[in-house]
């Protein structure tokens, strides 16, 4: 894989070696606009909504595909980015609601090797391949890995159900591939299909899930992001808290003045 053939993949890093600016990847995302990142709750929350490291030390950074990286004095490739806000869902007890959408610090800079992709925006059965982003060691002495693709079979849900003795209503599942000793799937990631005949599709695929819980011997659960499409679209249409809150201020002024707006 070369840069600009994911170009809405992104890594998480966190800070490991302070005194060498030295990050490490703890997941990945996928930009779905501007200055949103669609990702897994569970990479920065416990089940009681802890912070499992503090933000300030957590970089989401597009353009790149090394799971270790020192930070550059400057790079026109790489574009690197602080977390402005995380927007999780309500009941989030991983692997259950594990969605999240991260606001980073300033818009993301468009092209040859960063760009956005659509999500789901129906939540429908899928069945086929579809492709998920994993990890592999780039020697065997290396601790280094780097990112790639990987063509995964979609288990239809009752099959998964029954394999895993749970609902699995929330998630699409994946086989479980014996080679998958050579890779490793990262939390986070999302899983992309094709031909899917969503309205919001495009010839670069969509998003439909993202990895929560990889498993095993078993089938990975990747949570479902077309039965949540309104919660992304809402988190992700750029309207921070405090434009809601100014707009919502601003109006109640405007009515208790007596003024009426006439759509």
């Amino acid at each position: 894989m070369k840069l600009g053939d994911l170009k809405h993949h992104v890594f998480i890093y966190y800070l490991h070696d302070k005194e060498h600016k030295d990050f490490r990847a703890i997941c990945a995302g996928s930009i779905i606009a501007e200055d949103r990142v669609l990702t897994s709750a569970h990479c920065f929350f416990t089940n009681r909504k802890r912070y499992r490291r503090s933000l300030k030390d957590v970089r989401v950074i597009a353009g790149i595909l090394t799971t270790h990286v020192q930070q550059p004095i400057a790079d026109e490739i790489q574009q690197w980015r602080t977390i402005r806000h995380i927007y999780t869902q309500k009941f989030f007890h991983f692997p259950a609601y594990n969605l999240a959408v991260v606001e980073i610090n300033q818009s993301w800079n468009f092209n040859e090797f960063v760009n956005k992709i659509p999500y789901a925006s129906v939540n429908q059965e899928l069945e086929g391949a579809c492709i998920l982003t994993a990890v592999k060691h780039l020697d065997d002495w290396s601790t280094n890995k780097n990112l790639f693709t990987e063509e995964t079979c979609l288990i239809k849900r009752w099959t998964c159900q029954c394999m895993l003795l749970q609902s699995c209503r929330q998630y699409y599942c994946t086989q479980y591939d014996p080679s998958r000793k050579m890779y490793t799937e990262i939390e986070g990631g999302g899983l992309i299909c094709h031909g899917t005949g969503d309205p919001k599709e495009k010839g670069e695929g969509i998003v439909v899930g993202v990895t929560s819980l990889i498993n095993v011997g078993l089938p990975s659960l990747h949570n479902r992001v077309g039965l949540y499409h309104k919660w992304i679209t809402d988190r992700g249409s750029g309207l921070s808290l405090e434009k809601f809150m100014f707009h919502l201020c601003f109006g109640l002024i405007l009515v208790s003045n007596k003024v009426v707006f006439y759509a």
